[in-house]
């Protein structure tokens, strides 16, 4: 199954819908009624009382989307990192993980606030390593400013990936307080365009444009499962960020970076759900994306493919296991 995406083949898009349709079939079958936390944002909650009326009725609306998301997310995601070149030839490895990824965890595959916001940093991740010696960096940096901006509105917490863009303006960038001052724009703009609503319908409150944000320790059941999850998303991890490490001296400055910022990406993401913590692991979902792309490393760089093979399988075996359990 793995050599099947090792090939840059269009024909592995269609096989991926047949591949994503079987392992989220159980989230198909079953769906579930996503509920909006006080922790996300106000176009959530809005998205949400829209759905209902849909979703009363016809509750597979709300897996349908989701699972529409992850697809697109993964193929997106997929294209984008093998136009940056970040392993030696393009693959269809990367949108296989990042399904694979996301069904070790049933709450990755519901309608989420974080779920909505991966598909932003599925657009930004590659602009910000597209700033490396890019003339146009002003509208690069407004654009996924404002992205980050709306972002945001869906869930308050994810403000804290600014600091992924900062790291980028870092990395890929010689200091330009111009450069600074116009991704700053980008984030203020949605809240500008906010202020002037709630001003002209009389609804302005600190709150509304200031939510509040706390610190503390996320609800975790320490159980077998959530042992056996950990194990699964973290061994091909560190097998990955091994492969890459081996191979840094072969790969260009610029993708040396990258694979740098995907590894703040992963750190940022991991800390964000510790903002006004929930119960549930559906923020961890942010972390999909540096995941896959380390798990994808762990299937293509390994010379036998017989280890790539039996810890896709291994996976999926438990994918179906833990749905009876």
């Amino acid at each position: 199954m793995v050599n099947i995406y090792r090939d840059n083949n269009a024909a592995n898009a269609f096989l991926l819908f047949i591949y994503g349709l079987l392992i989220k079939l159980p989230y198909l079958l079953h769906p579930h009624i996503p509920e909006a936390e006080p922790t996300d944002g106000f176009l959530y909650h809005e998205l949400i009382q829209y759905l209902q009326k849909s979703g009363s009725g016809f509750p597979l609306i709300y897996s349908f989307i989701a699972f529409l998301l992850l697809l697109t997310q993964s193929l997106t995601v997929n294209r984008l990192l093998n136009e940056q070149r970040l392993m030696s030839s393009p693959t269809y490895l990367v949108a296989m993980a990042y399904l694979l990824v996301t069904s070790l965890v049933p709450d990755w595959n519901y309608l989420s606030s974080a779920l909505i916001i991966n598909t932003v940093m599925v657009w930004a991740w590659p602009r910000m390593v597209s700033l490396y010696h890019n003339p146009a960096a002003k509208t690069l940096l407004f654009n996924i400013g404002l992205g980050l901006g709306i972002s945001s509105f869906f869930y308050p917490s994810s403000l804290l990936l600014l600091v992924l863009l900062i790291v980028a303006l870092l990395v890929f960038r010689r200091f330009n307080i111009t450069e600074w001052i116009v991704a700053l724009l980008g984030v203020l703009t949605p809240y500008y365009f906010l202020f002037v609503y709630l001003f002209l319908t009389d609804k302005l409150h600190f709150s509304a444009l200031f939510p509040a944000l706390s610190f503390s320790y996320p609800k975790i059941h320490f159980n077998a499962l959530f042992w056996l999850r950990t194990i699964l998303l973290i061994f091909p991890l560190i097998v990955g960020m091994y492969y890459i490490q081996f191979n840094t001296g072969r790969m260009l400055i610029q993708v040396r970076k990258s694979w740098a910022l995907m590894s703040f990406y992963l750190v940022i993401a991991f800390f964000i759900p510790f903002i006004n913590p929930v119960s549930t692991y559906s923020y961890w979902i942010l972390c999909a994306v540096p995941l896959s792309a380390f798990h994808a490393a762990a299937y293509f760089y390994p010379k036998r493919f017989a280890f790539a093979n039996y810890l896709h399988w291994i996976m999926i075996a438990f994918i179906v296991a833990a749905f009876f359990l």
